[in-house]
């Protein structure tokens, strides 16, 4: 079966703009309420890590909104990637553990 042509081009760049947003918002949404429970078990010392995983997420928000007004800046040029420089994949990883290195070490203050 052959399917029809897309009717608009920019669309899958708009799905994966909105999934890189939801991923920051994801992220932001993550680092703030890791910060928050881990607050009580390690003290104010996870106020930096959790200020700086905050910021790193907004980055990712803000890299997502950048991609969309380059994508529709220069119509006729191939469309810019996210994945192009691998820099917004390799911060939302480093982040993901980063939160995850977080939460374990709380959990064995915690225990502890």
């Amino acid at each position: 079966m052959v399917w029809p042509p897309v009717g608009d081009p920019a669309a899958p760049l708009e799905r994966t703009t909105l999934a890189w947003r939801r991923t920051g918002l994801a992220l932001l949404i993550g680092a703030l309420t890791i910060g928050r429970l881990t607050l009580d078990a390690l003290g104010p010392a996870v106020v930096v890590p959790t200020a700086l995983a905050a910021a790193l997420a907004g980055w990712v928000i803000i890299a997502a909104l950048r991609t969309r007004r380059l994508a529709r800046a220069h119509p006729g040029e191939p469309s810019f990637s996210v994945l192009t420089d691998g820099r917004l994949p390799a911060v939302v990883a480093a982040l993901v553990g980063a939160l995850a290195l977080g939460e374990v070490l709380a959990a064995v203050a915690h225990l502890l």
